[in-house]
């Protein structure tokens, strides 16, 4: 089914633009997969993707792919998908803009939905748009490097990065402007019940995994498990400056860049705490709050205990119930319930 990523290829396509050739320095940001002609070895373009589903698609079809790229020079074109932030959109365009020589292009594209018309006029007041074509619900623009490197305040929604209470958060990430409501409230549950080796599924930049090491004594290692490379990063600064962290260097902590929709966490854990993710963009998709818990139950032996959130409405106990020996409502409280299972043996 064709998407904005269709809607990329068409200036190339009825030849407004040449495409990449071998020798040349092409990048893409917040990249995907993209519909090549067979004359274009997917190796050809150096992509940028921070997102670990979408890195292990990129890598398994062949594309050169990095979780981040630290610098962009002499680039003679770079394409750029559009993110659901905003702020991510302006400054891809300006690192993209920078990392330019003079004659390149520089490519944006998504759907109507994604805010692709805004991010086309800012553009549009900082140089002239060479072109732009729209299809399959999306819109494609282009500029030609010329003129200036653009400088940083010319972003308009400057990354949201703030230190709160020593929270290092930058936008794009899930909960960008701080602890969410669901996680505040499983919070509240920390005790010193949870003890041993501890893991966070979907640790975000490190809030519950924060609250884990300042609140639970007991914990010997507690292992942080994101599909998010910046959100893994942020988590690094994040956990480590918890009280009891920054005096003991205890627990022992690990940071692991995964998918856990597809790849195994290093089991078995005493618990695991979970806030699941249960968007994919902007669609909802309960699902994959159903994979978290499959995962949790794979990784804890008998006695084991998974403590997690979740909206009130998300119809999780089922597949709890079917896992795990007993199932407990904890909490409920601001539109949000909180769930305790406990592993039976096999």
């Amino acid at each position: 089914m064709a998407d904005f990523r269709n809607t990329l290829m068409l200036p190339f396509q009825n030849e407004a633009l040449q495409l990449p050739t071998t020798g040349e320095n092409w990048c893409v940001l917040n990249a995907d997969i993209l519909p090549l002609p067979e004359s274009i070895p997917a190796q050809i373009l150096t992509c940028e993707q921070g997102l670990r589903p979408t890195f292990l698609e990129l890598e398994a079809q062949g594309y050169s792919v990095h979780p981040t790229l630290e610098e962009l020079l002499n680039l003679d074109g770079c394409l750029v998908l559009a993110h659901r932030s905003r702020a991510v959109n302006e400054r891809n365009m300006l690192r993209g803009w920078n990392g330019l020589k003079p004659g390149g292009i520089l490519v944006f594209a998504g759907d109507k939905t994604a805010g692709v018309q805004p991010i086309r006029k800012w553009a549009g007041k900082l140089t002239e748009i060479a072109g732009s074509l729209s299809k399959h619900h999306a819109v494609v623009f282009w500029l030609c490097k010329h003129g200036d490197p653009w400088k940083q305040d010319v972003l308009q929604k400057p990354d949201s990065s703030f230190e709160r209470e020593d929270f290092r958060i930058s936008a794009g990430m899930f909960s960008a402007n701080g602890p969410d409501t669901g996680s505040q409230v499983l919070a509240e549950q920390f005790d010193n019940r949870i003890f041993g080796r501890v893991a966070d599924f979907g640790a975000g930049w490190g809030y519950l995994s924060y609250r884990l090491a300042k609140q639970c004594p007991r914990i010997e290692q507690l292992d942080l498990y994101e599909a998010d490379w910046m959100s893994v990063k942020a988590a690094e600064h994040n956990v480590a400056t918890a009280p009891a962290v920054a005096a003991t260097a205890t627990p022992a902590i690990n940071y692991h860049w995964c998918d856990l929709t597809s790849e195994a966490p290093r089991g078995p854990f005493n618990w695991v705490i979970m806030n699941p993710p249960f968007h994919s963009g902007r669609a909802a998709v309960p699902e994959l709050g159903n994979r978290f818990i499959e995962a949790a139950a794979r990784s804890l032996p008998s006695g084991g205990r998974l403590l997690m959130v979740a909206n009130t409405n998300l119809p999780y106990e089922k597949k709890l119930e079917a896992l795990f020996k007993t199932v407990e409502r904890k909490d409920q409280a601001k539109g949000f319930k909180v769930l305790e299972a406990i592993k039976g043996s096999r």
